[in-house]
């Protein structure tokens, strides 16, 4: 058995710890380049909608990746409409009309089940079977042209991360937030979600917690993003690699399974819960509509759009195999608060 083996998803669930340890190592060893500082590798049981998978992950340069293992039959894409999601959640009229709504009726009409179908096909990749080589992948998304310092902690005000770059933008960032000067001021203080200075620094805040993410930023265009991830001794996934990493090639349209219905009942908290959760390789990805995430085909995965109160039309763009239609240039340039990539190392022979 050698290591491409083991990495086969249908093996590797068969490895016993120690096993996957001694690979993992070996991914580590050959894979990373030893230029990376690796850091907190730990091994995981991630689970959603049933699909499960024991994996690991660990920090390349203070960001956390996770081991992601192959298929060598995986089927992508979609081509069978509407099914499996219950017709209320298709069949209504939103709660407001946008002009992207109205563009799509025109085009589709959207009043029968095979209106849908075609709306929800062509919207989404084509059925197909790919081979999916493993590989290590960024557990978050990064903004565009941006490059990784560190955490600052508002309500501690202490600083995580490359204390020397963050440093030099401390006072810009800290510029951006209102320190309330009375205690009813305290109460409704509402932080901004992400601060941006056009090369200088790009800085998203947690919803979690008081904490933003601090990166420097240099303006880019997609071809000059694919250059310095290459440089960075990183591959930007392809449109299959990414659609498997979401999805691990089930055949659901949504990897969190057929709930579209996010309101204050228990049922809809709880869909709300699944949708923002870890997928079973451990990795995140958005649960709104304010960015695309770039892929190295060139296609554009997600959306940047208006919710308009629509359980399936709001919900399709975070679609395991939604492609967007917004055509991408290789030499327009691209802002962190639209666009968003996902850095990998693909593992394999040469």
């Amino acid at each position: 058995m050698n290591i491409f083996e083991a990495l086969e998803w249908s093996y590797w669930k068969t490895l016993s710890l120690e096993l996957k340890t001694q690979v993992m190592n070996q991914v580590l060893k050959y894979f990373v380049s030893p230029l990376k500082k690796v850091s907190d590798v730990t091994y995981q049981q991630f689970e959603l909608d049933g699909v499960k998978c024991g994996t690991f992950e660990c920090s390349i340069d203070g960001q956390r990746f996770v081991l992601v293992p192959g298929n060598q039959a995986a089927i992508l894409g979609w081509q069978s409409g509407v099914q499996g999601i219950s017709r209320h959640l298709w069949d209504q009229t939103p709660l407001q009309e946008t002009q992207d709504y109205r563009r799509i009726v025109r085009n589709y009409g959207l009043k029968t089940a095979e209106d849908w179908e075609i709306f929800v096909n062509e919207s989404t990749t084509p059925l197909r079977k790919q081979i999916i080589a493993p590989m290590l992948v960024q557990k978050e998304a990064q903004p565009v042209g941006t490059t990784y310092i560190g955490e600052v902690d508002l309500i501690t005000g202490e600083f995580s991360g490359q204390r020397e770059k963050f440093t030099s933008i401390k006072p810009a960032f800290f510029s951006h937030i209102k320190h309330p000067q009375t205690l009813e001021e305290s109460l409704h203080v509402e932080l901004p979600k992400e601060i941006f200075e056009e090369n200088n620094f790009y800085a998203l805040l947690s919803e979690k917690n008081e904490r933003y993410t601090i990166y420097a930023h240099k303006i880019c265009d997609f071809n000059r993003l694919l250059e310095k991830t290459e440089e960075e001794l990183f591959d930007l996934l392809t449109e299959d690699q990414w659609e498997y990493a979401v999805s691990g090639a089930t055949r659901k349209l949504f990897r969190w399974g057929s709930e579209l219905e996010e309101n204050e009942t228990y049922y809809g908290r709880q869909t709300s819960k699944k949708i923002q959760q870890a997928n079973m390789f451990g990795l995140y990805f958005s649960d709104r509509l304010d960015h695309w995430e770039l892929t190295r085909s060139m296609y554009l995965k997600l959306e940047k759009a208006e919710k308009i109160g629509h359980p399936l039309l709001d919900h399709l763009p975070l679609s395991s195999y939604y492609r967007s239609r917004k055509i991408l240039v290789g030499n327009q340039s691209i802002s962190p608060c639209d666009f968003l990539f996902r850095k990998g190392i693909i593992i394999q022979n040469g």
